[in-house]
């Protein structure tokens, strides 16, 4: 009788410690950062009791469509939070409704959302670290390499031809920069993809992607102005010595994005003197199942890179 009373007790303590490490952390869903063509984007954030100020903004966006963030459990960022991590889920506009541009400019948007309504998060607006896998992946590198600095209103309106009688947006005057990137499998050069003679739409597999449209340019424009459009979406040719820390992980046997994609951005990002890191999976294709070392090496990354002022 008392095994049976210790085993009761002892599964209700379990029960009651996994119940109080769910409440560690508050869910706040659909928080709006953007409207355009009448319809809101929108992100989840989710925040740890014990936020350590830094902020992780993951991009959920595979094949440049991007989905609800509340199928995510919030679960799946625990060794984050528990870290003292808040993390902001962002979903964006997919394709082919809105092209890789587009897009684009609505992480922008994000990003400086929520850098300047950091002080409502509890976290420090120079402490923003991206992070996705694949479309995901390249949007999170973009970050790092197309962040703007905070603009004036004058320039602004200059810049993106805003007539005077129109209001501007403070947060679209805030910087769009972030300061250190952790991604996975990420394509970076649409140019040269899979070898130095042959650009995306060269690859097979491309053809499955349902909107080649997304790039402004289908299989069929001339081969100018395709990677014309190609290398403006392209991270890799825009790397400076001012780009954030990179850390890529990425399977040797990828059937979608060549392994090849990243042994040259991290080579690119080395001419730069730019901190970066390359995790090499052996014998992974596109995405394999949840491997614990890859969560602790994101971790160490984001930690070394957030932690300073």
């Amino acid at each position: 009788m008392k095994k049976y009373i210790f085993l009761l007790l002892t599964f209700t303590i379990v029960a009651l410690n996994n119940t109080i490490a769910q409440q560690k952390v508050t869910r706040l869903s659909d928080v709006v950062y953007d409207h355009r063509d009448g319809m809101a984007f929108v992100f989840d954030v989710i925040r740890p009791v014990k936020q350590n100020g830094a902020a992780i903004l993951y991009i959920l966006s595979g094949g440049w469509v991007s989905r609800d963030a509340t199928s995510i459990s919030t679960g799946s960022y625990r060794s984050y939070t528990d870290k003292g991590y808040t993390v902001f889920i962002i979903s964006h506009g997919s394709q082919p409704r809105y092209n890789i541009p587009e897009i684009f400019s609505q992480v922008q948007r994000a990003i400086k959302f929520i850098r300047y309504y950091a002080g409502k998060y509890g976290i420090d607006p120079e402490k923003l670290g991206v992070m996705g896998h694949s479309a995901g992946g390249h949007l999170s590198v973009s970050s790092a390499v197309f962040g703007k600095e905070a603009m004036t209103e004058e320039a602004y309106r200059k810049e993106y031809n805003v007539p005077k009688e129109d209001k501007v947006d403070a947060v679209n005057l805030v910087s769009s920069k972030i300061r250190a990137v952790a991604c996975f499998y990420p394509p970076t050069n649409f140019i040269q993809y899979a070898d130095a003679d042959s650009n995306w739409f060269d690859f097979p597999k491309v053809r499955n992607v349902s909107a080649n449209g997304s790039f402004i340019a289908t299989p069929d424009s001339c081969r100018d102005f395709q990677n014309k459009i190609l290398r403006s979406i392209s991270p890799y040719y825009f790397i400076t010595k001012n780009t954030p820390p990179v850390l890529v992980i990425h399977g040797t046997d990828d059937g979608l994005v060549p392994y090849s994609q990243s042994v040259s951005l991290i080579a690119e990002l080395k001419m730069h003197d730019v901190p970066c890191r390359l995790i090499s999976k052996q014998g992974k294709d596109h995405g394999w199942p949840y491997e614990k070392q890859d969560e602790d090496a994101c971790i160490a990354w984001l930690d070394k890179y957030l932690s300073g002022k």
